[in-house]
């Protein structure tokens, strides 16, 4: 068997670049209009982000679980053309500087035939 691990890791302004490409999914209700002020990651792969909403005085927590960061995650991947294997584990790991994705993938092996 063969494994390959790779991680990527996204720094907070690369995770604003995401968020702003996730806002403009047709149809998504997880994330409103209006300028994201800040994004902080949380333990586990969650994300707390801060949108300032037009006509408000004061900015709004949106949290992301793990599961959701992830999609923002393949969704900025699948955009900036960066190859992700869809049936490879996945796993998200996070610290004050940004988010990594923890890609796993395994390749069963053979050999001639005797």
């Amino acid at each position: 068997m063969i494994v390959e691990t790779r991680e990527l890791f996204f720094s907070n302004s690369a995770l604003l670049k995401a968020i702003a490409w996730y806002q403009k999914v047709p149809h998504q209700t997880d994330l409103p209009l209006g300028v994201v002020t800040a994004v902080t990651p949380k333990p586990g792969g969650g994300l707390v982000i801060q949108i300032q909403q037009s006509g408000a005085t004061k900015t709004r927590d949106v949290v992301f679980l793990s599961s959701k960061t992830l999609g923002l995650l393949l969704l900025f991947c699948r955009r900036q053309k960066i190859p992700i294997p869809r049936d490879a584990s996945k796993e998200l790991d996070a610290d004050e500087e940004g988010v990594s994705l923890i890609i796993r993938s395994e390749t069963m092996t053979s050999g001639p035939m005797r």
